[in-house]
């Protein structure tokens, strides 16, 4: 999926957990934040894809392979490799946790520990969001990975199975954006409603959860591919049509309006 989907699932993400939270709208806004970062952040691994990478970045590492060459590879770190993984984000967790303890000299167990359930909402929200990136990324085509490196360091790479397009999903954004909006407006209810709030969010992101993985499941094209396709344009149309199909003319049209304003594939 594209980036703009996945950063707004780790904000629909975020939203559960900052309902869970009970905090301030501060602490809220921190954690819901925190969610889209991790969302995001899997796809850090296309940085390869720069223009000027290799003249930057690959020069300085004096990488044998061209920028494109790593993308659309199958090295530890292309596309859909170790950043794709469950390890990722535990030792982005860790990286973010060590340096802070050794900075403030806090380097005794129980005070790590101290640090780690301080902030707990927000690390649970970038782990989640990031974990959910990976998750949407499994029903894309197989291309020239076969799914994603879920396990790294292992060498299997799960998913590939074409049953959505890279993007032009607008259904599905559109239900993350419904999860995200009423998310939000569950936390606008009083505190002293705690629990009320909690079995309401989770019951939010359950459904809208058990309606994207409809949608995923009920396209009438199969999207599979492995390797490069000569069909990669058909594919476009075709998903587009599903979308004016499923939305309506108004509503495509209005979504495509967006899309065209936006530099970035959604």
């Amino acid at each position: 999926m594209d980036i703009i989907s996945h950063t707004l699932t780790g904000v629909a993400v975020g939203t559960v957990i900052a309902t869970i939270s009970n905090g301030s709208w501060k602490r809220k806004s921190l954690i819901i934040l925190i969610g889209g970062f991790g969302g995001a952040l899997p796809d850090f691994d296309a940085i390869s894809l720069w223009s000027k990478f290799d003249q930057t970045i690959g020069s300085l590492l004096n990488l044998d392979n061209s920028g494109k060459e790593i993308y659309f590879g199958k090295f530890w770190y292309s596309h859909h490799a170790a950043l794709h993984s469950i390890l990722a984000p535990i030792i982005l967790i860790l990286l973010s946790i060590i340096p802070y303890s050794i900075i403030n000299k806090d380097l005794e167990i129980s005070k790590i520990k101290a640090n780690v359930i301080k902030r707990k909402y927000s690390i649970l929200a970038f782990f989640f969001g990031f974990i959910f990136h990976l998750l949407e990324d499994m029903p894309t085509p197989a291309s020239v990975w076969g799914g994603v490196n879920l396990f790294f360091p292992s060498s299997g790479y799960i998913g590939g199975f074409g049953k959505i397009w890279w993007w032009n999903n607008y259904d599905l954004v559109l239900i993350i954006f419904s999860v995200i909006v009423l998310n939000l407006l569950v936390n606008i209810i009083p505190k002293s409603y705690y629990f009320i709030k909690i079995r309401t969010s989770i019951v939010l992101f359950s459904l809208g959860l058990m309606l994207f993985l409809f949608q995923i499941n009920t396209r009438a094209v199969n999207f599979s591919y492995s390797g490069h396709t000569t069909n990669y344009n058909n594919f476009e149309s075709q998903s587009k049509l599903i979308q004016k199909e499923i939305l309506g003319e108004s509503l495509f049209n209005t979504m495509t309006k967006i899309d065209n304003k936006i530099p970035l594939n959604f």
